[in-house]
């Protein structure tokens, strides 16, 4: 095996056509990213796909982008990846809003429950006060920051 390591750049010699490196491209993340997908599809009978499309809200202040909440939907739930509520607009419930308006997309289109994750840094109680309950902490990170995974079940209303 060879191996060459200069700090984070790393070419490891496997074999003689195979090798391991940090030079990845866009290309390269783009096909891995695409075969996992296809794999997940195939091994969910397709469920991975449904509903399958992004939930993106944005807050507007005129036309400034003051906040947003950006979701994926999958395996018919929802995962909040992102949301942002500039600090001045903050307190306002806008946040809960985005929240509630995600979630009324989500059920109406076949979504059971929604997940997230968050530090202890960011919002916690936020996600608790909309009715998330935290299922599992990873308590590992320096300076005694904590990732909290959280989740909801919508309820039939």
């Amino acid at each position: 095996m060879n191996i060459k390591n200069d700090s984070n750049n790393l070419n490891i010699t496997l074999t003689n056509t195979v090798f391991l490196t940090t030079e990845i491209s866009k290309e390269d993340k783009d096909k891995v990213c695409s075969r996992l997908y296809n794999h997940n599809v195939k091994n969910t009978d397709g469920l991975l796909r449904k509903p399958g499309f992004d939930i993106n809200l944005c807050l507007k202040d005129g036309n400034i982008t003051v906040g947003a909440i950006l979701c994926d939907t999958f395996n018919y739930c929802m995962y909040i990846d992102v949301l942002w509520i500039d600090e001045k607009y903050r307190g306002y419930g806008y946040g809960k809003e985005l929240i509630y308006q995600a979630e009324r997309i989500a059920k109406d289109n076949g979504c059971t429950f929604s997940h997230t994750c968050t530090f202890s840094y960011q919002s916690p109680k936020f996600y608790q006060a909309c009715g998330y309950e935290i299922f599992a902490e990873l308590d590992n990170y320096p300076d005694n920051i904590t990732q909290y995974f959280l989740k909801k079940t919508f309820k039939n209303e």
